[in-house]
């Protein structure tokens, strides 16, 4: 097995490799994770593009990359770790989380410190997790008056028909 092969496959089926190893290396073993299509991170940067620019037209100064963090702390998953416990962080007060982790949202106040609850990173989503966050992401945008997928493909369907029907009309002749 070469250094930076990647081997996958079921706990029995990686048995066998591991005794092939070099014994004097540290090798690290992560649960496989089905990558997201590359459409879903289009459409969903977008549509967090097309809202930030929304609401700077209104007088509020975000950024794409402040809208994407409020989208993930409006409709993204609470990171976890391996144990299954929540991950945060409790810092002294007006510590700029920020600076730190981007997805830290602040949950309460205790011991004069600020305590944060982290969301994972979109990249981190998995395919149900990245649907919810683009479902609540959708609903905002669906408030302003933004176009999401649904509706803009109701939109072209319906222009389809239209050219269709009037294409129709013409031809139509009348004996």
């Amino acid at each position: 097995m070469k250094s930076n092969e990647k081997v996958s496959g079921t706990p029995e089926e990686l048995a066998m490799y591991l005794f092939k190893l070099d014994k004097d290396k540290v090798y690290e073993i992560k649960e496989h994770k089905e990558l997201r299509g590359l459409q879903a991170n289009k459409y969903f940067h977008t549509l967090v593009n097309e809202l930030a620019r929304y609401n700077r037209g209104i007088g509020h100064a975000i950024s794409d990359d402040e809208m994407k963090i409020n989208i993930n702390l409006a409709y993204g998953t609470i990171a976890r770790d391996e144990k299954g416990q929540v991950v945060g962080a409790k810092v002294p007060k007006g510590t700029n989380m920020i600076n730190f982790y981007p997805y830290a949202k602040w949950y309460k106040e205790e011991d004069n410190c600020d305590c944060y609850v982290f969301y994972k990173r979109t990249s981190e989503l998995d395919t149900r997790e990245f649907w919810e966050l683009l479902k609540g992401l959708e609903q905002e945008c669906k408030a302003v008056g933004i176009e999401t997928l649904d509706d803009r493909e109701f939109r072209l369907m319906m222009e389809e028909y239209e050219k269709g029907y009037k294409n129709e009309k013409k031809s139509t002749k009348i004996y």
